[in-house]
């Protein structure tokens, strides 16, 4: 037997180390500090005791963590412990606290209600001689003197009035209130005695009354309910008052008091102890103090700190409270055992039926790790079998549908992956549709950018140099967004090119065969291309403008796209419209207009995706903020003017993803010197 248990002692001393022995060393001395009342060595053993507690705590947190509680059934059945025994424990603790608590605070509100009431006798003592005629108040001050003799014995009363100073009893101590108090009562500290006090002021006449709160009044405010004493903590250097079973030491702190309960050394008049016996084991001393404010005769109207102390026991408190009411008390005793009782049947049941669902939680999820240990290798044909209908079984069947559809997903997933390859090449093949540099000309400069809204762009532009030194341009908007508006304009943009071929010469320097571009026939036959190569709800709008250097003259035809804005001179001259949208009704009949383009004219070409943004309140950006901003900015660089427009309307917009494509088209003569 004995080698068996010094085995056992050797492996507990393995398992906790010297961090865990020293710990329940310095915690079984904690306890003996706190059950034989060494307040002074359970601090100094408690702060010892802390940092080996938090290093247990890590140490077993992370042992738990990689050990016992890996397992799904362990930690459930840590958390059924947490909140089934925990609890409990919690509880009991929580009770002994709350009774501690209460105790105290019905203590301390038993001698401090009986010690206002006294307080209170002299304040009404003093307002009723202010209520009463000067030459009648000395008569009733003898009168109340002797009317509270039993309860305030030693009661003074002090009257200056015109008539003289007056006292009463004849006896009484000598008080010279000095100047400066107003309408007062409470407590006042004089003599190294607290008195009970109040002062009036009726017009020249001073009324005062005093009664001294002696030791054995004080400790007298509650009968058997223990030591109670009144404390002056504000002194120089140290002050000790001995009263019944406690003293009471205040140093420097106000706020700061200990008590020492001790046998009495001043038994009451039948020779028992003041402090209350113990009525059981957890009848433990309970002592509290209460801030109690004062007076000093010296110094008018400053209070100062000091304290009402009161030592008993939770049965002599309850006797107090409770004095009449021996039925009661015993009806709530059996009523507090009967609850705690049936609470700890419910506890263990639900301890059982805690571990029951334990076993069919913890089932189930084994089959779930299970499956997807056999999903991540690539077996979606896995099944798990349902034997309930509750949440666990809808949990299997959601895993055996998700299962099912991960193929479908990873299809559709490879179905998007190929999508997104091909616009990518959509992209690719419409960035080489669109012209890479403007045309050389020494008279027109042009500048261009769009910015799609997706990966791909419905708006179209393009530029190119005609022979006898002319120059096309054109800018457009397809209906629509997405890869069906980007195959539109590039069927556009092919029509369009096909149609500018013939206007080409056929070897470099000859021109005199090639015939001259009729705007508003080149855009008529455009329309009919698209109207008999696409379908009736595609369309788009198109501008398309020529440029001669030598005439200096622009040529175009704007088929139902917005109006071009011509800025000269500080003046913006909107240009008209010659037709309806491109692609929509073959029989469109279209025309053309003319202008002559004078040095440092800029034309601003733009689609819907500038003007027509909105703001959070649903406000447009609108033709005239455009007008402005260009209108501003018109002597910077044309780069730098597509850029502040740009930038304005993603501002305007609040929103870092497009509604629509923008596309800007700036077009300046340049002054040839």
């Amino acid at each position: 037997m004995m080698p068996r248990i010094l085995e056992r002692l050797r492996q507990a001393k393995q398992v906790l180390g010297t961090v865990g022995i020293t710990f329940f060393i310095t915690f079984a001395l904690a306890l003996i500090f706190y059950f034989t009342g060494q307040g002074g060595l359970l601090f100094i053993d408690l702060l010892f005791l802390i940092p080996f507690a938090i290093i247990l705590l890590f140490r077993g947190f992370r042992y738990a963590n990689r050990n016992p509680l890996w397992s799904l059934r362990n930690r459930l059945l840590f958390v059924y412990g947490l909140f089934g025994v925990l609890p409990v424990i919690l509880l009991f603790v929580l009770f002994g606290l709350a009774t501690w608590a209460v105790m105290s605070e019905l203590a301390i509100y038993l001698a401090s209600s009986a010690l206002d009431r006294r307080l209170d006798s002299v304040h009404n003592a003093v307002e009723t001689l202010r209520k009463l005629a000067p030459t009648e108040r000395r008569t009733a001050a003898r009168e109340i003197t002797q009317l509270y003799s039993a309860a305030l014995p030693h009661m003074a009363v002090y009257i200056k009035d015109p008539a003289g100073d007056y006292r009463c009893p004849p006896d009484a101590p000598d008080l010279q209130v000095p100047p400066g108090w107003q309408d007062t009562n409470g407590l006042l500290f004089r003599n190294g005695l607290f008195y009970g006090w109040a002062h009036v002021i009726d017009h020249q006449e001073e009324i005062t009354i005093t009664t001294p709160l002696s030791q054995e009044i004080v400790e007298n405010l509650v009968p058997h309910l223990g030591v109670i004493a009144l404390v002056e903590s504000e002194d120089e250097g140290h002050r000790r008052i001995k009263s019944g079973d406690v003293r009471i030491s205040a140093r420097d702190n106000p706020d700061n008091f200990n008590f020492n309960f001790e046998p009495s050394a001043s038994p009451d008049a039948q020779g028992h102890s003041r402090f209350p016996p113990s009525m059981g084991r957890f009848d433990v001393p309970v002592f509290f103090a209460s801030t109690r404010p004062h007076v000093h005769l010296e110094k008018a109207g400053t209070t100062h700190p000091g304290a009402l102390v009161v030592g008993s026991r939770p049965s002599a408190v309850w006797r107090s409270f409770f004095s009449s009411s021996e039925v009661l008390r015993g009806i709530l005793f059996d009523v507090v055992v009967a609850v705690a009782i049936l609470f700890l049947c419910v506890e263990l049941v639900a301890l059982l039926i805690g571990v029951s669902f334990s076993r069919r939680i913890t089932r189930a999820v084994n089959q779930l790790y299970e499956g997807t240990r056999r999903v991540i290798h690539g077996d979606f044909s896995h099944r798990i079998p349902i034997r309930t209908h509750d949440q666990l079984g809808e949990l299997a069947e959601s895993f055996n549908q998700m299962t099912g559809n991960l193929q479908r997903l990873l299809s559709v997933e490879k179905e998007k992956e190929r999508l997104q390859t091909e616009l990518e090449i959509a992209r690719e093949v419409q960035t080489q549709l669109y012209p890479k540099e403007a045309p050389p000309s020494s008279v027109l400069r042009l500048t261009v950018r769009c910015d799609p809204a997706r990966m791909v762009s419905g708006d179209y532009y393009d530029y190119e140099e005609i022979a006898n030194g002319k120059v096309a341009f054109a800018i457009g908007d397809v209906a629509g967004k997405g890869i069906s508006a980007a195959l539109l304009m590039a069927t556009l943009q092919a029509t369009l090119r096909a149609q500018l071929s013939q206007y080409q010469p056929v070897r470099e320097n000859e021109c005199t065969s090639v015939p001259e571009l009729d705007t508003a026939n080149l855009v008529s036959q455009l329309n009919q291309q698209l109207c008999a190569h696409t379908s009736p709800e595609k369309y788009a709008t198109f501008f398309f403008a020529l440029f001669d250097e030598k005439a200096r003259s622009l040529t175009y035809t704007n088929a139902g796209h917005l109006s071009p804005l011509l800025f000269r001179n500080g003046s913006v001259v909107p240009l008209d419209s010659n037709g309806t949208v491109v692609g929509a009704f073959p029989f469109s009949k279209y025309e053309e207009s003319c202008l002559t383009v004078e040095p440092q004219d800029l034309l601003v070409c733009y689609t819907d995706g500038i003007t027509e943004p909105e703001n959070a309140y649903g406000e447009m950006f609108g033709e005239e903020r455009l007008i402005e901003l260009v209108r501003k900015h018109a002597h910077e660089d044309d780069h730098q003017i597509i850029r502040t427009v740009l930038e304005a309307v993603r501002s305007w917009t609040g929103s870092p993803e497009l509604h629509d494509d923008m596309t800007l088209l700036l077009a300046r003569q340049v002054a040839v010197s």
